[in-house]
């Protein structure tokens, strides 16, 4: 896998949501230069943690805007969110259970499919909507 960089083909076409992927984004390129440092058992957590938090706050904002836009996915979309905490509860147990490197390459390799798929896939919708109503 490589480093994911931020282009236009991942706007979502709403300036904040957009700055927070490009923030989740970051994230992950963090535990990306950590796992090919042969760091990634000893950042994981970490980055996990600080990772979890961030999403959490991304998705409350995210579907506050989607509620407050009369977005007709959000009950989807809102599932869609808490499968991924849930995943991400799942993964701080298991490193807390003993992390490796595979747990970390596992990890990095989940998250980042996760996210390019969710965005390109469920929130630019998001972006349609939002076009379409103005």
């Amino acid at each position: 896998m490589k480093s994911i960089k931020w282009n236009r083909d991942l706007s979502v076409g709403n300036a904040a949501i957009d700055e927070e992927h490009k923030k989740l984004i970051s994230y992950l390129n963090d535990l990306y230069v950590a796992c090919h440092a042969g760091q990634g058992p000893s950042v994981l957590r970490q980055t996990l943690c600080s990772l979890q938090r961030y999403t959490h706050e991304h998705f409350s904002h995210e579907e506050d805007a989607m509620h407050n836009m009369g977005y007709p996915g959000l009950a989807d979309h809102r599932a869609q969110h808490g499968e991924l905490m849930d995943k991400l509860d799942a993964l701080i147990e298991e490193f807390d259970a003993g992390a490796d490197h595979e747990l970390s390459n596992k990890t990095l390799l989940f998250l980042a499919d996760w996210l390019i798929q969710h965005i390109e896939a469920e929130d630019k919708k998001i972006g349609v909507f939002i076009g379409a109503s103005n």
